[in-house]
C-alpha cells in the first residue's frame, strides 16, 4: 500500500512540475483541508486564513520543482510554507497596524475553569487575538519557537514577543474566566 502511494505521489509532483493543472488541483484537494487548519490557526477570519492558503500553494507550486530535486517529505515541506506564508502575512498586517497598549490588569487562576471549554471554543478565542499576539502565541505555544526566533521571524524584539505572548496570554486568561461566568450562569451557578 506504501508503494502505490509513493507512486502516486510522486506522479502528482511531476505533473506539479510540468505545471499539469489537474496534478496541481489533486496536490490541492489532498493537503488543502490540513493547511487550512494551520492557516487558521494564525488567521482572525475563514477569509483571511483562505487567502494564506492560496498565497501558500502559489509558492508550492512555485517551488515544487526544487523540493522534488532536493527530495524530503512533501506534507512537511507544505507545511513549512503554509507556516511562513501565515507569518510573512501576519508580519505585513502589523506594520499596517500598531498593537493595542494595554494596562495590566490582574487575572485571575483560570486551571480549574478550563476544564468547561472545549477546543473549539479555544480556538475561536485565539482568532480573537489581535494579529501580533495571535503569531507569538501560534509560534510559541503551538510551533515551539523560541523568542528569540520569533523575533527573528516576525521582525521584532525578543522582550515584544514575550511582551505579546504575555498579553495574549492574559487576554486568552480574560476570555476564559467570562466564558466560564456565561457557563455557569446558563446553570444558575
Amino acid at each position: 500500500m506504501k508503494v502505490s502511494y509513493i507512486i502516486l505521489e510522486e506522479e502528482i509532483i511531476t505533473g506539479c512540475i510540468r505545471q499539469d493543472r489537474t496534478a496541481q488541483k489533486r496536490l490541492y484537494e489532498k493537503h488543502y483541508p490540513k493547511m487550512m487548519g494551520v492557516c487558521m490557526r494564525y488567521a482572525g477570519q475563514r477569509d483571511v486564513a483562505m487567502e494564506m492558503v492560496n498565497m501558500g500553494f502559489m509558492k508550492v507550486f512555485d517551488g515544487i520543482e526544487k523540493f522534488h530535486k532536493q527530495g524530503g517529505n512533501l506534507e512537511a515541506w507544505i507545511y513549512r510554507i503554509m507556516v511562513n506564508t501565515a507569518i510573512d502575512y501576519l508580519r505585513k498586517e502589523m506594520r499596517h497596524h500598531h498593537a493595542d497598549i494595554e494596562k495590566s490588569v490582574y487575572v485571575e487562576d483560570v486551571s480549574d475553569v478550563i476544564s468547561d471549554i472545549s477546543a473549539e471554543q479555544i480556538m475561536e478565542m485565539v482568532k480573537k487575538l489581535t494579529p501580533a499576539y495571535r503569531a507569538v502565541f501560534n509560534l510559541y505555544v503551538v510551533e515551539g519557537y523560541n523568542h528569540s526566533e520569533i523575533g527573528e521571524k516576525l521582525g521584532i524584539s525578543e522582550g515584544t514577543s514575550k511582551s505579546n505572548l504575555a498579553k495574549a496570554r492574559a487576554k486568552m486568561q480574560e476570555m476564559i474566566i467570562e466564558s466560564n461566568k456565561v457557563i455557569r450562569s446558563s446553570y444558575g451557578l
